[in-house]
């Protein structure tokens, strides 16, 4: 390390230049399963800008909006019988291991263009810094010529490299791909070009690479230490650069999907701040590459702390960009005054008091309108994303019925209206405490269809949104507004359990217990195959069968202790065993 970058890594304040980033809301994929069926964070790339921009990492100037690139830049380096290819479901769906019938094909490929024209400007913006840009998605390494696989559609760095070259640059180019995987495509669409050298610490063993790629393939789980010994090795070997497009790849942690590298988040931090140093003064574009762990997201925003100068500075083990960033809007709309807060009495509601006039306006909990609960959606961004998926016209609708207050969200395709999003809740008392209580919660996406890549889960109807994360937020935000104790739902099927203990519990400590307990002997078994189990009776539990026990879970706003010791004793006394199938 240079002794002006532990300078700057132990005092911040050094910094003459903030580090520029290429992002566009648009780059989160417009696939709904690929999070439950792939282990691919849709958000990851948003998790990692919003850390950035919040610590003030980055500051809002420094965000660069790419532009897509156009189909005579991608020409350049894909086959034209390709290009035209991607225009069919089938073909997109092949490249992100999803279903057709989830493939929004339009809005797929424009951000397959978004992103590779981010790559393309940050290319352009590293010349003038003469230094790192980062662009926020991108690393596309296993798109060929003719051909995607592995969530790549097309080569991002060929095709930005080509048009510098159309543009007149001649210069020396180094590729570093740090990815877990080797740079196949990259090496095809680039083969044979004697102005750029392709340098690869890959996990993975993919057969022989075009020559001149210079490939080290890393043993299984191999320390950060003996990792950095031969990523030393490779940057001695690397020419003198006149641009460089590092892949930084976040699928190098330890216990990542896909990669079997196994790096701590140090290792990385490490990984990062050598290659910095080894480039220092050379234009670089940065980009993200794979990552299958749901701590991804953070090893690329350490790498933009290392290029901003602060690669000391840790990430809380339990920081929630998506809380953080729905906190911050919930108080800018609180601010604003906006509908969401006017709890005013109308004069519908007037009238309608005094038997002067119909129906007083119906208010979820009797504070949230459809307009204001619209709105509100509309400024968290759900409806954007709901457009995305193909539903035109988002509207909510809010009712009473029997079992709560009732709220809708549908949405026009295919000539018709689609019920989108269908959720019960009311004010519920659980151990002498109030709390917002979910009765029912469905996130629909009935343009999608259920396959063997994306099986059809108890009590499902269509398959779902891939909104999960966003309408508990929404849920826990709703709970402070009304000074709630928290969220609470009943959880009728075993697989619901399991995607919300991250943040809720079981009420009751010895049935949390025997959940433990189920989890720990079903560790073995996918998800849809261990919910499937218990739902059929095939889960045994002393010998019977055991029958799912839909209790009460909570996510408290304000922790409370649990009762660890009646926890475990549950657990260790419970042990489940599974019957062959029939």
């Amino acid at each position: 390390m240079s002794v002006w970058s532990w300078l700057r890594r132990w005092f911040p304040a050094l910094r003459t230049e903030f580090v520029a980033i290429f992002y566009d809301e648009a780059y989160r994929l417009p696939l709904t399963g690929i999070e439950n069926t792939v282990g691919v964070e849709p958000r990851g790339v948003d998790f990692t800008t919003w850390y950035l921009l919040e610590k003030h990492v980055v500051r809002p100037a420094d965000v660069y909006r790419p532009r897509p690139v156009s189909y005579a830049e991608l020409s350049r380096v894909h086959d034209a019988a390709y290009l035209e290819s991607l225009g069919r479901p089938e073909t997109l769906a092949r490249i992100y291991a999803v279903d057709p019938s989830e493939v929004p094909v339009d809005t797929l490929l424009s951000n397959v263009r978004l992103v590779c024209g981010g790559t393309l400007g940050a290319a352009r913006l590293a010349f003038g810094r003469r230094g790192p840009v980062v662009n926020m998605a991108g690393g596309f390494h296993h798109a060929a010529p003719g051909r995607g696989g592995g969530f790549c559609a097309v080569n991002d760095i060929a095709v930005a490299l080509a048009s510098l070259q159309s543009d007149g640059y001649e210069g020396q180019t180094v590729v570093l791909d740090l990815d877990a995987h080797p740079p196949d495509g990259t090496a095809e669409c680039l083969a044979g070009n004697p102005k750029v050298w392709i340098g690869s610490l890959s996990g993975s063993d993919w057969g022989s690479l075009p020559e001149g790629v210079d490939e080290t393939r890393v043993p299984d789980g191999i320390s950060d230490d003996d990792y950095l010994t031969l990523l030393d090795g490779l940057l001695s070997r690397m020419p003198k650069a006149d641009l460089a497009f590092v892949i930084a790849g976040g699928d190098v942690l330890a216990g990542d999907r896909f990669g079997r590298v196994g790096l701590s988040v140090e290792g990385a931090r490490r990984r990062d701040q050598r290659i910095a140093d080894a480039l220092h003064g050379v234009p670089s574009v940065w980009l993200p590459g794979g990552g299958y762990h749901a701590d991804s997201w953070k090893l690329f925003a350490g790498t933009v702390l290392v290029l901003s100068g602060m690669g000391g500075r840790r990430i809380k083990e339990r920081y929630d960009p998506l809380s953080a960033r729905y906190r911050r809007i919930s108080r800018l709309l609180m601010r604003e005054g906006t509908p969401l807060d006017d709890i005013t009495i109308t004069q519908e509601d007037l009238e309608g008091s005094l038997g002067l006039g119909g129906d007083p306006q119906p208010r979820v909990l009797g504070y949230y309108t459809a307009q204001s609960l619209e709105y509100a959606l509309f400024r968290y961004g759900l409806l954007w994303q709901v457009e995305r998926l193909g539903y035109s016209r988002p509207r909510v609708e809010v009712n009473a019925t029997g079992a709560g207050d009732r709220i809708k969200v549908l949405g026009r395709a295919g000539g018709q209206e689609h019920l989108l999003v269908d959720v019960v809740v009311e004010r519920r008392t659980i151990a002498d405490e109030p709390y917002f209580f979910v009765n029912w919660l469905s996130l629909r996406h009935p343009r999608a269809r259920f396959s063997e890549r994306r099986p059809q889960l108890p009590g499902q109807e269509v398959p779902g949104l891939g909104l999960a994360r966003e309408a508990t937020e929404m849920f826990v935000l709703m709970a402070r507004r009304l000074e709630l104790t928290g969220v609470a739902f009943r959880p009728m099927w075993y697989h619901l359990a399991v995607v919300a203990k991250a943040r809720f519990r079981f009420v009751d400590p010895a049935r949390q217990g025997r959940f433990e307990a189920l989890m720990r002997d079903l560790s073995q078994l996918p998800l849809l195959e261990a919910t499937r189990a218990v739902a059929d009776g095939r889960v045994l539990l002393g010998g019977e069968p055991y029958r799912w026990e839909p209790a009460d879970m909570v996510l408290r706003l304000e922790p409370q202790p649990l009762d660890t010791d009646a926890v475990a004793a549950e657990r260790e006394r419970c042990h489940f065993t599974l019957e062959p199938r029939r």
